[in-house]
């Protein structure tokens, strides 16, 4: 069944889509009076609706019921230094159909990206317009937060809890399995990852300092995007219901 966005403050007795949710409905899926469709508001709320009118810039559909998502637990986040081109789109897709909560985009010392200030809010917007079609498609009913473009100082300068894994190219990193075996029961885990040209020793160092746990993920060295999906989906496997 299709799948479109309306934001929590929009619900009521009738939901009315409006601008590109609309758009996308009425005249790129061509939905039409009577035609059943599934509505999130990105934070659990779903609904099944019939179309009940198309019309210019607006859908209106009748609610036929409505059922509350539950999160996949524990929540996940992903700091991840931003590699170059399209990649960290792919990032983003992947980690939304594995149930991320929260994408922190980082630039690395080392990184080979660099975001001017008056890009960055057109890149902010792109990357949840990404976030939001992957959602669409996959089925996950709680949007991800896509937080600001940051340096390592000042995504770790937000962080408070949470179990922090880093992936690491360091004589000290222990294997994921390892960090996880001990945990019975998490509610929140933060998953970071470097750039292709990795973080610095002292980006590493600031990391350890602030409660990471340095993680190897095999003998192979993996590019930024694999290495995000193996850390990812070790939770996964580990606290799979």
């Amino acid at each position: 069944m299709d799948r479109f966005f309306l934001r929590p403050a929009d619900w009521g007795e009738t939901l009315c889509l409006r601008g590109g949710e609309a758009h996308h409905c009425g005249t790129v899926m061509r939905k039409v009076t009577g035609d059943e469709v599934e509505v999130f508001d990105g934070e659990g709320r779903v609904a099944k609706c019939s179309v009940q009118e198309v019309s210019k810039g607006e859908v209106r559909m009748n609610v036929l019921g409505e059922r509350r998502a539950e999160g996949l637990v524990p929540e996940v986040e992903v700091a991840v230094g931003i590699p170059k081109g399209k990649t960290f789109d792919l990032i983003l897709q992947k980690v939304v159909e594995m149930g991320v909560r929260r994408i922190w985009p980082l630039v690395s010392d080392q990184g080979n990206v660099r975001i001017k200030g008056e890009d960055l809010e057109g890149k902010r917007e792109k990357w949840n317009r990404v976030v939001l079609e992957a959602c669409k498609q996959c089925g996950q009913n709680f949007l991800p937060v896509v937080e600001e473009a940051r340096e390592v100082s000042g995504f770790l300068g937000e962080l408070r809890g949470g179990v922090k894994l880093v992936g690491a190219l360091v004589d000290r990193a222990r294997p994921m399995r390892e960090c996880l075996e001990g945990e019975e029961a998490m509610d929140r885990v933060i998953l970071a990852v470097g750039p292709e040209g990795d973080f610095t020793g002292e980006e590493y160092g600031a990391f350890f300092e602030a409660g990471f746990q340095p993680v190897h993920l095999g003998e192979l060295v993996l590019r930024t995007e694999t290495a995000v999906m193996s850390m990812v989906s070790g939770v996964r496997f580990r606290f799979q219901r």
